[in-house]
């Protein structure tokens, strides 16, 4: 039991810190400081910014609302609220990629061509979205 439990301490501890970068700036001239988050892409933001957003923030809000209500239903709804926050922040990635940058290596020719690195954000972002999956595989419910 106490196995479970740790794991779901995992899934849950993953998908706060997938909200709270959420709220903080994703990209960053300095590692602290300014570029624009989700959830002012959200309020502020148009077309494929806002439904990338969306998703990532809606399906980690989804994933924390499983852990406390139980269902009845047989599919992985945990599962299928992290995969949905994770599709949202890839589209929102691949649509501010074109092409040509991702064959030839995304991260760093999309780095260098902001001329920002990650923020603090998106690193508590990808950070959530792990230990979110760790804790999930550990407990497969």
């Amino acid at each position: 039991m106490s196995k479970k439990s740790g794991s779901f301490n995992l899934y849950l501890i993953g998908l706060v810190l997938v909200v709270i970068g959420c709220f903080l700036p994703l990209t960053a001239s300095k590692f602290f400081g300014g570029g624009s988050s989700a959830f002012k892409a959200i309020t502020n933001g148009s077309g494929d910014l806002k439904i990338g957003s969306i998703l990532a923030l809606g399906g980690a809000v989804a994933g924390i609302i499983f852990c406390f209500i139980s269902l009845r239903s047989k599919l992985p709804l945990k599962l299928i609220s992290l995969l949905v926050s994770i599709v949202g922040g890839v589209y929102v990635w691949l649509c501010y990629m074109n092409g040509g940058a991702l064959l030839k290596g995304a991260v760093k020719l999309g780095l260098k061509a902001t001329g920002s690195k990650p923020g603090l954000g998106l690193i508590l972002i990808a950070i959530g979205w792990v230990l979110a999956l760790l804790g999930w595989l550990k407990t497969r419910d």
